[in-house]
């Protein structure tokens, strides 16, 4: 009972694009696609906002900065995911459940793996190619700073990608909108409350032994 269950909640969200009328599919599997990549582009349009708001214009500049970059890197794994997709569409799409299972799982080791590689890619040429890009110097360690943090939280992104990608090529959308939206949330509030929170002046507070200044306290949020 409790696997009839699960399947039958499963299929709820799955479309099956072989059998049947194309055009209600197609609008149930393109409108949960395009909120989530307005979502993303919120994301950091969220941080740039916030961070105009409680900090001050080199903060917002050295953000700005680091945009360019922060994607084209992310975009080259994002490639990954695509091929990723396309493999378990056509296993999905031939009924072959062992050829699912394979790309899943190795989907899944691919996206920890490009995670913790771009950990050490952002700790390492964050400086030399924001220089490279003639990012100026008085925004250029805050720059580093703020790709940095992000970078530390590309294991996260990257097994969002990759699990987003596989949902996406069985026909389920709607997931990866909903997880896409929860995360929305937390960042927009944790943008809030950690940029409020680097206001309050605490030079005698211990956590300054943890940060040198009060601006990485507010892109935190960012990993």
């Amino acid at each position: 009972m409790i696997g009839l269950k699960a399947a039958r909640a499963r299929d709820s969200y799955e479309i099956d694009m072989v059998n049947g009328p194309l055009l209600g599919k197609i609008l149930r599997f393109s409108v949960p696609l395009i909120f989530s990549g307005i979502l993303q582009l919120l994301f950091n349009a969220a941080d740039i906002v916030v961070v105009g708001q409680f900090t001050g214009n080199d903060a917002l500049a050295a953000v700005g900065a680091t945009g360019s970059l922060n994607n084209l890197i992310i975009n080259i794994f994002m490639g990954l995911s695509i091929g990723a997709s396309i493999m378990t569409a056509r296993y999905y799409g031939a009924q072959n459940w062992k050829g699912v299972h394979d790309v899943v799982h190795t989907s899944i080791l691919v996206s920890v793996i490009s995670g913790i590689f771009l950990i050490f890619l952002g700790e390492l040429l964050a400086r030399p190619l924001l220089e490279l890009m003639g990012t100026p110097d008085n925004v250029l360690d805050q720059a580093v700073l703020y790709m940095r943090i992000i970078f530390a939280g590309m294991p996260a992104l990257m097994l969002y990608d990759f699990g987003a990608a596989v949902l996406r090529a069985v026909g389920d959308t709607k997931r990866p909108l909903i997880f896409l939206l929860i995360a929305g949330v937390i960042n927009a509030a944790l943008n809030l409350f950690l940029s409020w929170y680097s206001t309050w002046e605490w030079t005698a507070s211990p956590w300054q032994q943890l940060f040198p200044s009060t601006y990485p306290l507010s892109w935190w949020l960012s990993a």
